[in-house]
C-alpha cells in the first residue's frame, strides 16, 4: 500500500501519515460491506433509528475534537469547523426518522391493488472533494444507512482525518462493524473502484465536472445509480436601487468564505455601470477588514487555502522520497498558496463586462468584477 503525508496548511507543519488502500483491499472492504448490509437490511426500523440517534450522540460528543482536527487537516477557522461538527450531528439526527418512514405505495388497478416497498440498493460509494469533508460526507452515509444501505466512504486524499475520526465514532456508537467504512485512497483506485465493481450498487460524487462525466458513463455501463454535485458558477448582481451598503458587506463573505473554496462562492460580482463606483470603495474596505487568517484562534474568520494540484503532485513526491521509493534529491516542503501570514485574498477588476472567460471555478479566494 502507498501513503498521504497530510499537512496542515496553515503553517505547512507535518500531522500525519495516512496508509492508502490498494485494489485489493477496496474489494476486500466491499465484500464485508456486502456481508454488513445483509444484516443491517434485516433490524427493525426502530432499531436502525436508534442506532442512528446514538451515532449523532456519540458525534455531538466529539465536536470539539473533529472541530480541531478540521482546523489542523483543512485549514478552517475554529468557529465554522464547530458548526460543521454540529451540522453532522444535525444530519445524522434528521435521517435517524427515515427508517420508520420508508412507506411503500398502494396503488388501484383494475380487479386488484399494486403494492411497492422501499428496499435497500446494498453497498454504497460516496467520493467526497477536500473543502468540506465532514459535512458533504454527511449528506451521503446518513441517508444511505438509513435506507438500509452499507456505506464505503473515500475521502479526499489531502483531507482524510475528520472522515477516518467519523468512522471510529460510527463504530464506538455501537453501529454494526463493517457497515460503515473509510478508504482513504487514491480516487483512481478506490474511486474508480466503487465505479466498477458492480456490489456498489450507487456512487455518490462531489467533486470536478470532468470527473463526474467520467463517473456517469462508468456507472451507466452497469446501469448503476449515481449522484453527482459537480463544478459550479456563481454570481451576485447589484442593481443600481439595491442598498449598495449592504452588498457590499454581504459580498466579501460571499466569495472568501472558506478561503473561496466552496461550489457556490459567488467570486463574480455584476455591478449596474452606475453604481460601479460608489459600490467598489466600501467593497474594497470589507475586503481588508475581513483578511485575518489564524484558523486555530476563535474569532478568525479565514482560514488558508488547500493546496493545488501541481503542489499536490510535489507532496506526492515527499511521500515517496521518506518511503524510500524516490531518491532523496532536494525534496523540499511545499508551500501552500495562501499562507498564514496576513496575506491579502485577491480582488480583480473587470469593469463595463471587459471579464475575460470568468467561466472556470476557482476553488481560491479571488473576486472578479
Amino acid at each position: 500500500m502507498s501513503s498521504y503525508t497530510v499537512v496542515n496548511p496553515a503553517d505547512e507543519t507535518v500531522v500525519s501519515v495516512v496508509e492508502h488502500q490498494d485494489l485489493e483491499a477496496t474489494d476486500a472492504a466491499i465484500d464485508r460491506g456486502q456481508v454488513a448490509q445483509r444484516s443491517w437490511a434485516r433490524v427493525s426500523p426502530a432499531d436502525k433509528a436508534a442506532a442512528l440517534r446514538r451515532f449523532a450522540a456519540a458525534v455531538d460528543g466529539d465536536r470539539e475534537n473533529l472541530a480541531r482536527i478540521e482546523v489542523t487537516n483543512s485549514g478552517h477557522p475554529l468557529t465554522q469547523a464547530r458548526w460543521e461538527a454540529g451540522h453532522v450531528r444535525d444530519v445524522l439526527e434528521y435521517y435517524s426518522a427515515a427508517p420508520e418512514r420508508l412507506f411503500g405505495r398502494q396503488i388501484p388497478v383494475a380487479g386488484g391493488l399494486d403494492v411497492t416497498f422501499q428496499e435497500p440498493l446494498g453497498v454504497v460509494g460516496v467520493i467526497t472533494p477536500w473543502n468540506f469533508p465532514m459535512t458533504i460526507a454527511a449528506w451521503g452515509f446518513a441517508p444511505a444507512l438509513a435506507a438500509g444501505n452499507a456505506v464505503l466512504l473515500k475521502p479526499a486524499e489531502w483531507t482524510p482525518l475528520s472522515s477516518i475520526r467519523l468512522g471510529e465514532l460510527a463504530l464506538e456508537s455501537g453501529l454494526p462493524e463493517h457497515l460503515f467504512q473509510v478508504l482513504p485512497g487514491r480516487g483512481s483506485v478506490v474511486g474508480e473502484r466503487f465505479v466498477t465493481h458492480p456490489a456498489v450498487r450507487k456512487v455518490v460524487f462531489t467533486g470536478s465536472t470532468a470527473v463526474g462525466k467520467r463517473v456517469m458513463a462508468g456507472c451507466a455501463a452497469q446501469v448503476k445509480r449515481v449522484t453527482l454535485e459537480l463544478g459550479g458558477k456563481s454570481a451576485n448582481i447589484v442593481f443600481a436601487d439595491s442598498d449598495l451598503e449592504k452588498a457590499a458587506a454581504a459580498a466579501p463573505s460571499g466569495v472568501f468564505e472558506n478561503a473561496g473554496q466552496d461550489c457556490c462562492a459567488r467570486s463574480r460580482i455584476l455591478v449596474e455601470r452606475s453604481v460601479y463606483d460608489r459600490f467598489l470603495e466600501p467593497a474594497r474596505t470589507r475586503r481588508r477588514r475581513g483578511a485575518r487568517r489564524r484558523p486555530a484562534r476563535p474569532g478568525h474568520r479565514d482560514g488558508p487555502a488547500r493546496l493545488g494540484g501541481a503542489l499536490r503532485e510535489r507532496l506526492r513526491v515527499c511521500s515517496a522520497r521518506r518511503a524510500g521509493a524516490l531518491p532523496r534529491q532536494r525534496a523540499r516542503r511545499p508551500r501552500v498558496l495562501v499562507p498564514a501570514d496576513g496575506a491579502r485574498p485577491r480582488l480583480a477588476l473587470r469593469p463595463h463586462g471587459d471579464g475575460g472567460d470568468l467561466r472556470p471555478r476557482r476553488h481560491r479566494p479571488s473576486l472578479r468584477r
